[in-house]
C-alpha cells in the first residue's frame, strides 16, 4: 500500500490556521510535512487559551492545525537559522508560507530566496487580501478578510440585528482547502513539465469565492437578498426554519413542489389537504405566512426527536440544526469516518479532511498526535550534515530550538 503524495516532502513556514491546515491535507494523503516554527511554537498552539474561546487543558488547535507533522524550531531572525531553512528547502518538494511579504523577505524565505536553492520548487503561500492593491500587506484574519470585507458577515446579519460572531476558524478551514489543492496543481505541472512554480490564494478572494452566489447577482446589478425575520420567509417549504416544541431548529428544503404531500403526511394535517389556498406552488407563495404559521403551530406541538421521526419517514428533505457538540456523536458522520482517532494520543479524535480520493493501493494516512515543539529539530538537521554537537552549539546560541 502507497500514499497519494508519498515520497513528496513539504517545509512549511506559518502560523495559526489557514495555511497549517494546507499542510494538514497534504499530510493526510501521505506528504511528510516539515513544521518550522519558532523557539516558543507556533502562537496557535496556545489557542485552547484564549479569551472567547471553549476553556480547555488539552490544546485541541494543534489537533487540527499540526497533527501528523515534524517540528523543527528555528530563530529565522538569525543568520544561521536561516541557512538552516534554505538547506532544508534544497530537499523539499513544496514550501509554503503565510508570512507576510515584507516578512519573507526579512527573513530570507520569498519565492526568490527558495527558488534560488531548489529551481523546481512549488512554492505556495497565502495572505489576507492579495498581492495588489493598496491593502496588500494590511494584516488579516478570517474574521476581517474573509468574512467582513467579502459581504458575507453581511448577508448573515439578521433582520433587524446586529452582526453574528464567525466561528473560530470558518473562513481559514475552508481557504485552506484552496491553498491544497493549489499545491496539488504545482506539483502536477511539475510532474508534467519539470517546472517548478507560485501558486497563491487569499482570505479575501476565498471569501468572496464562497459568497460568489451573492457577489454575481450584484456584478448584474440586482439588488441585495432581503432579509426576513423567520415567520415572513416567502417560501414555507423551500428554505424556512421552524421551532419545535422542545426549543430546537430545523430547516426545510424543499425544491419539489409535489412533496408537499409528505409534509402533510408526515404531521397528519389532514385539514390542509383540501385548504384551496395551498392548492398550488403559485398559491403556496402567494399565502405564504399563512402556511408557515400552519406550518409552525404544527412543528411546535412536537419535541425534536418526534419531528425529526416523522420526516425522515416520509422522506422530507430537512435537517435538524445540530449543535457542534451534536455533530460529535453523529452515527451518520462517524459512519463516514469524519472523526478519525489520533494515533499516539489518549483516545482523542480529530475531524478528517474532506479532500477523499479512493484508487487501489492508495491507503489514506492515519492521523497522529501533534509533535511537540522543535522534537524533530535534531534529526532533520543531522539529516542535512550537521553534527549532534553543531545542532547543539545552535541551540545555544539561540538560533534552533531543541524540545524541553
Amino acid at each position: 500500500m502507497s500514499n497519494i503524495l508519498e515520497g513528496i516532502k513539504v517545509v512549511e513556514v506559518a502560523s495559526m490556521a489557514a495555511a497549517p491546515n494546507a499542510t494538514v491535507i497534504l499530510a493526510d494523503l501521505g506528504a511528510e510535512v516539515i513544521k518550522i516554527e519558532p523557539l516558543s511554537g507556533d502562537p496557535w498552539r496556545y489557542g485552547h487559551l484564549t479569551p472567547g474561546l471553549p476553556p480547555s487543558k488539552i490544546p485541541w488547535t494543534t489537533f487540527i492545525q499540526n497533527r501528523t507533522k515534524k517540528s523543527v524550531a528555528l530563530n529565522l531572525k538569525s543568520p544561521e537559522a536561516q541557512q538552516a531553512l534554505h538547506k532544508l528547502a534544497e530537499t523539499a518538494d513544496v514550501f509554503l508560507t503565510n508570512s507576510p511579504l515584507p516578512v519573507q523577505k526579512h527573513l530570507k524565505h520569498t519565492y526568490d530566496d527558495i527558488k534560488a536553492v531548489k529551481p523546481d520548487i512549488v512554492f505556495a503561500s497565502i495572505n489576507g487580501f492579495g498581492k495588489e492593491g493598496p491593502d496588500k500587506d494590511a494584516p488579516g484574519f478570517d474574521a476581517t478578510a474573509w468574512y467582513a470585507r467579502t459581504g458575507i458577515m453581511e448577508e448573515l446579519r439578521p433582520k433587524d440585528g446586529d452582526p453574528v460572531a464567525l466561528p473560530v476558524g470558518l473562513g481559514d478551514l475552508g481557504t485552506s482547502a484552496t491553498l491544497a489543492g493549489a499545491v496539488l496543481g504545482g506539483l502536477f505541472h511539475r510532474e508534467r513539465t519539470g517546472k517548478g512554480s507560485e501558486v497563491f490564494t487569499s482570505l479575501m478572494h476565498n471569501g468572496l469565492w464562497a459568497n460568489s452566489s451573492m457577489m454575481q447577482a450584484a456584478l448584474v446589478g440586482t439588488p441585495p437578498m432581503p432579509k426576513y425575520h423567520m415567520e415572513e420567509w416567502p417560501n414555507p417549504v423551500a428554505g424556512a426554519r421552524y421551532k419545535t416544541k422542545d426549543g430546537r431548529f430545523i430547516i426545510i428544503v424543499e425544491i419539489n413542489p409535489n412533496n408537499i404531500e409528505n409534509l402533510r403526511e408526515a404531521f397528519g394535517a389532514d385539514h390542509l389537504k383540501g385548504d384551496e389556498r395551498f392548492a398550488t406552488p403559485q398559491l403556496r407563495l402567494k399565502n405564504a405566512r399563512a402556511l408557515f404559521d400552519e406550518m409552525q403551530g404544527i412543528v411546535a406541538q412536537h419535541d425534536l426527536e418526534v419531528v425529526r421521526k416523522r420526516l425522515s419517514e416520509f422522506g422530507v428533505n430537512f435537517s435538524v440544526a445540530q449543535t457542534t457538540a451534536e455533530c460529535t456523536g453523529d452515527e451518520h458522520m462517524i459512519a463516514n469516518g469524519c472523526f478519525p482517532d489520533v494515533e499516539g494520543s489518549d483516545g482523542i479524535r480529530t475531524v478528517d479532511s474532506p479532500m477523499q480520493i479512493s484508487s487501489d493501493g492508495y491507503e489514506r494516512v492515519k492521523p497522529k498526535t501533534p509533535p511537540g515543539v522543535g522534537e524533530h529539530t535534531m534529526s532533520e538537521l543531522t539529516a542535512l550534515g550537521y553534527s549532534e554537537d553543531e545542532v547543539k552549539a545552535l541551540a545555544e546560541a539561540g538560533a534552533v530550538g531543541l524540545p524541553k
